[in-house]
């Protein structure tokens, strides 16, 4: 009798665990279209090396989750207004600090100026050459505030694809961009990538990319998803996914 009560006790509490699980709210999950990190791929899927990991870490901390494309502007509101948001792939900086709360790095990251390379007259030795150009950037992203608070006024656009095109027809004369992102862009858009050029490594924004959470996500979840992450990142499968897009 001791024994099928146990049993009993054993089986109401699972149930009441799983209806506990099944009673969590959907995570809401938002990103932008930045390949090779995060893109819709032609069947209307989300991928991208940084979406695979963070994929991975929801599947193992058993988290529901609805995945949405957005631009940039939308994505990170949608992460400071509302509950139970996860955002990614965002940029740390002084001023998103005490915005979100954060999870770890999930994919490198180095920015460099780049300009078409049929215009070698331009030149950037130091920060303060900057201004002596015209410089697009994407509205609200880590590298337009970055470039924002060093003075350096900005021709703001919702997306990378138009930064490219208007380098491409001299409307503007530079433009920010990850490295592995400016060679996956170019060929998404037509373009050839060779046809622009390195001219100056912006130090302070190449860190690395992270997944964050809105301030009103309960904490358990947050420290289970960094501790899922330490775990993709030791046991191999963060350098398996990465090593994917890294060609």
């Amino acid at each position: 009798m001791p024994r099928l009560t146990k049993a009993r006790i054993v089986g109401w509490l699972l149930l009441f665990l799983a209806a506990a699980a099944a009673a969590a709210p959907e995570l809401t999950v938002v990103t932008e279209e930045y390949p090779p990190y995060n893109f819709q791929d032609h069947n209307g899927k989300i991928s991208g090396m940084a979406t695979e990991v963070v994929e991975e870490v929801l599947k193992r901390t058993n988290t529901r989750y609805r995945l949405g494309i957005y631009p940039w502007a939308r994505a990170y509101q949608m992460a400071q207004d509302a509950p139970h948001v996860l955002i990614y792939s965002i940029g740390r900086n002084a001023q998103r600090e005490q915005l979100f709360k954060w999870v770890d790095i999930i994919a490198p990251y180095d920015v460099y100026l780049y300009r078409l390379k049929s215009r070698p007259e331009i030149r950037i030795t130091r920060m303060a050459d900057i201004k002596n150009y015209r410089i697009g950037a994407v509205r609200d992203d880590v590298r337009a505030q970055y470039l924002e608070q060093a003075g350096v006024p900005l021709d703001l656009v919702i997306a990378d694809s138009a930064n490219a095109k208007k380098l491409a027809t001299q409307r503007i004369d530079l433009f920010p961009i990850d490295e592995l992102a400016q060679v996956a862009l170019y060929r998404r858009e037509g373009l050839d990538p060779a046809s622009v050029v390195k001219v100056f490594k912006l130090e302070a924004l190449s860190a690395g990319l992270y997944m964050a959470f809105s301030k009103q996500t309960p904490d358990d979840l947050v420290r289970k998803c960094k501790a899922a992450l330490a775990d993709i990142k030791k046991d191999g499968t963060f350098d398996r996914i990465r090593v994917k897009y890294l060609h």
